[in-house]
């Protein structure tokens, strides 16, 4: 019923179009050109809407610096949380070398981008959760709209925490070369990016070509900081750090039979059949030298634009672009572990049965995990307007994505098991399964190295076609103003699948993933004028929109927006949005496969007391228990009886324009947003908390991990996503913005700043709230009260200088700890840029990133870098220089 409903009234619009085609507006004074904004489908003359909206222009993009859309969005007060970041190597979920974005730190999968505000493909080697900005050059960026709300009524799906519509260069006149390079203060993370834009107008229309190279170098973890440090708190109340290692020992480790814990030969040139009692102290293995802290990549992004006009009604547009990325990680030498060995293989020293543990195989080298993707985009469509003023576009949008990932070595585990087996394996030269001494370091033959090692890869994708078809215009004249309304259809496939490599396939690592879906949808849009003209009521206007969506995966589901803006006077508006959101299962949710992946895990039985210590006890778990390192192998992958989740949202803000100071103004908008049945996987340390928090209550936890039955250790752990959880988070925007003269100097001053007032979740019904709010966790990255960005811009006829702060709040760890890693204090960077215009046509900018070189703070839960890499600066103090030429 409700479908029928909306095609009726799309049809009446469009016969309504029709039927007016010829009538001229004779009550319109004048000519005013109404143009899209983001957030609504309705042409308006103004920026002003009930939905709260910032905007970055290219002169704002130009004046930081930066050369990623990602590093861009992700400094921006409203983002929080994790986001993929293609410079660090700690992102693995959301696809290697991939850059997203986290609006209110609910996570990519709910922040919907666009480009030219229609959808773009998921971008990574297969099956991903989200669009890849780094398919998107800073050089052909006109503005990005970012819209604060949730907005399913008129873009559909996923767009719960907000949207970011990203609006390219359209019409462009001459030639622009732009020339960029910098480096670190230390003499790496040398970076270069140069950028070719050309446009032309013609009799009939205009085209613009844009081609982008961006080449990042490494930054090694271990340039920064010396080793993974704990804190250990001492009988007296104060604390200090120590280096620690990982329990992936070289040389390797082993349970014997006895219960003995022992650690093979570590020394090269000691005894190679000899061996120790473990001690994680004195045998840890330093991991710091193979981790990035900016991980190297290189893009290469072509786009152009085209619009001719056919008749004097009919205009035809269209989209073209390309990417490739080619983008590395260092990787740990890998290890084996949890393999039986009999007493009596020859390689044994011990005269024991035992369990290898876990080694490290440095004998094979450290690998890099490699990602190459391409990304192609072509939009063709028609454009027109009717006599009477209203517009009409069609659109067919297809984007496909490909990638090809690997590591340039693996190790098969499944092959190092055969060679630990006496009745597989032989020790003869020439055998088909060479027998491995795996017990101590360089003891492992260039046979048996040759039969485990291997050249690891697989390859993916994402699709998308869409067509839509959208009608705007005014409908009449109300004694309060224009009646104005959209409507449209869309009709969109999606598409993801992903091809492990074959021995990752065998051994059970990873398995493949295909799956898609398509939706059509109607929606309806009205921009409803109520009063005006009355006192403290200059106006009053409401905006309503509803969408219906049918999906071949689970059925149908329909949003509603409703907004209002009351402009009390001239320089006050007060503005408020309510609105239903939601989002679809991501494919890999609901077709993906099981995929090992080695996930941070903290094991609350470490150090454990009340409830926690006596659960540990019963399970088995001993009162000196110590975890071995900082990750569990996690079983994660898709659960096909996941449904959509379901967002209520609300903003309410006031929009203020000083009248006695010109160039001053200021915004101030509250949003909540509250999830239900959302798609959650809940974390394995939350999972592990849980259950021995509540055993009886929590059963379902307790029941998907495994523990050894000797050393305790958690040896697997499940994690598959369901609609089990629910989400709230509120909080406050502020924006302050002025602009003037001084001293013959144009001078310009922005404040952008959020305070998160709630950020809480309850992973099953019945559970406890666990509350984010000032915490930092160990996955998820900060949740701190207070972020905002101050930036000062000076401006004269030939130069000019910027200015930025910006300013992370204090935060505490979620997991505690001693005095120095439980918390952080707020954080300070600063940034400055000048640029002096040489010609009309030449400018020369330089600038300094992390001015003071400020340190990233040290973090109980983040070992491996010792800090949230999510949130944190590591790259240190860098500079460039840029130059650009106009012809």
């Amino acid at each position: 019923m409700k479908k029928s409903l909306l095609f009726t009234a799309m049809l009446m619009a469009f016969h309504s179009a029709y039927a007016h085609a010829n009538v001229q507006d004779t009550n319109a004074a004048e000519e005013i050109e109404k143009i899209s904004i983001t957030g609504s489908h309705i042409k308006r003359a103004d920026f002003e809407t009930a939905s709260p909206i910032s905007v970055i222009t290219a002169e704002q993009i130009a004046l930081t610096g930066i050369v990623n859309v990602e590093d861009l969005l992700q400094r921006m007060p409203f983002s929080a949380g994790v986001a993929g970041n293609a410079t660090n190597a700690y992102w693995t979920s959301g696809g290697y070398g991939t850059a997203q974005v986290n609006l209110r730190g609910m996570g990519i999968k709910r922040t919907l981008v666009l480009l030219n505000g229609r959808r773009m493909v998921n971008g990574g080697t297969g099956a991903n959760s989200s669009v890849d900005l780094n398919t998107i050059p800073t050089g052909l960026i006109e503005r990005i709209d970012i819209l604060k709300d949730g907005a399913s009524a008129i873009y559909g799906a996923d767009a719960v925490a907000g949207v970011v519509n990203i609006i390219t260069k359209s019409e462009l006149e001459g030639a622009t070369f732009t020339a960029k390079a910098g480096a670190s203060d230390e003499g790496d993370g040398e970076h270069q990016e140069l950028t070719l834009n050309i446009g032309s107008s013609f009799e009939r229309g205009n085209f613009v070509f844009s081609a982008n190279y961006v080449n990042t170098e490494a930054v090694r973890q271990s340039d920064r900081i010396d080793c993974a440090k704990s804190e250990t708190v001492n009988d007296d109340g104060t604390s200090q750090l120590a280096c620690f290692g990982s329990s992936s020992t070289e040389g390797g480790r082993a349970l014997l039979a006895d219960g003995q814990s022992v650690q093979f030969n570590q020394n090269p040139q000691g005894d190679g059949n000899s061996y120790e009692t473990y001690d994680s102290n004195k045998h840890g293995f330093t991991w710091i030298p193979y981790l990035n802290a900016v991980s190297p990549s290189k893009r290469i992004n072509l786009a152009t634009t085209l619009n001719y006009q056919l008749t004097e009604q009919i205009n035809l547009f269209t989209e073209a672009m390309y990417s490739n990325r080619q983008s590395e990680q260092i990787v740990t030498p890998r290890s084996i572990g949890g393999i039986l060995v009999s007493k009596d293989f020859i390689y044994n020293p011990t005269g024991q049965d035992l369990e290898l543990t876990k080694r490290r195989n440095t004998e094979l080298g450290a690998p890099f995990f490699f990602q190459e993707t391409h990304t192609t985009r072509l939009v063709l469509g028609l454009n027109g307007e009717f006599n009477n003023d209203w517009h009409w576009d069609m659109a067919y949008n297809y984007s496909r994505n490909t990638g090809n990932d690997g590591w340039t070595f693996d190790l098969d585990k499944q092959r190092a098991s055969q060679t630990l087996d006496e009745n597989l394996c032989s020790p003869d030269v020439g055998a088909s399964i060479p027998c491995g001494d795996w017990f101590g370091v360089d003891e492992l033959s260039p046979e048996v190295i040759d039969y485990v090692k291997y050249r690891r890869e697989g390859n993916g994708g994402n699709e998308l076609k869409s067509f839509t078809l959208n009608v705007t215009g005014d409908i009449t004249q109300l004694p309060a103003g224009t009646l104005a309304f959209a409507a449209g259809l869309e009709s969109r496939y999606e598409s993801g699948w992903r091809n492990p490599d074959s021995t990752v396939l065998r051994n059970g690592g990873e398995d493949s993933i295909n799956g898609h879906y398509d939706v059509n949808e109607v929606y309806a849009e009205f921009s409803l004028p109520l009063l005006a003209d009355l006192p403290f009521v200059k106006s009053l206007n409401a905006e309503i929109a509803t969408r219906y969506a049918d999906y071949s995966t689970f059925g149908d589901k329909t949003t509603y927006k409703v907004g209002l803006t009351w402009q009390i006077v001239d320089s006050l508006m007060l503005r408020g949005v309510k609105s239903t959101a939601f989002r679809v299962p991501m494919l890999t949710e609901q077709f993906g496969g099981t995929n090992s992946e080695n996930l941070r895990t903290i094991d609350p039985c470490e150090n454990a007391s009340g409830d926690i210590a006596t659960n540990c006890l019963a399970d088995g778990v001993p009162v000196d228990f110590v975890q071995d390192g900082t990750t569990v192998l996690t079983a994660v992958g898709g659960n096909p009886e996941v449904e959509p989740e379901s967002a209520d949202t609300f903003t309410l803000g006031l929009v203020w324009q000083a009248s006695f100071i010109e160039g001053l103004s200021a915004t101030i908008d509250y949003f909540d947003i509250e999830v239900e049945e959302a798609i959650t996987s809940v974390n394995g340390s939350d999972v592990l908390k849980l259950c021995y928090t509540d055993p009886d209550a929590y059963s379902d936890y307790c029941n998907s991990f495994e523990r050894h039955s000797v050393s305790k250790q958690v040896t697997s752990l499940n994690q598959r996503p369901v609609n089990a959880a629910w989400e709230k988070v509120s909080g406050i925007d502020f924006n302050m913005q002025y602009q003037g003269s001084l001293f013959n100097l144009t001078t310009k001053v922005d404040l952008e700043a959020t305070h998160l007032l709630n950020h809480e979740n309850k992973p099953l019904p019945g559970q406890a709230t666990h509350e984010l709010l000032g915490l930092i966790t160990e996955d998820q990255g900060s949740y701190t009260e207070w972020r905002a960005n101050l930036g000062f811009t000076v401006q004269a006829e030939n130069w000019g200088t910027y200015y930025a702060i910006r300013y992370i709040g204090t935060a505490d760890d979620v997991n505690g700890g001693g005095p120095i890693g439980s918390s952080v204090p707020s954080i300070f960077y600063h940034d400055i840029q000048g640029n002096y215009y040489l010609t009309d046509d030449v400018s020369l900018s330089a600038g300094i990133d992390n001015i003071f070189d400020k340190k990233a703070p040290f973090l109980t839960s983040w070992n491996d870098a010792n800090t949230d890499v999510m949130t944190y600066d590591l790259h240190g103090r860098r500079g460039y220089v840029k130059v650009s030429v106009s012809f």
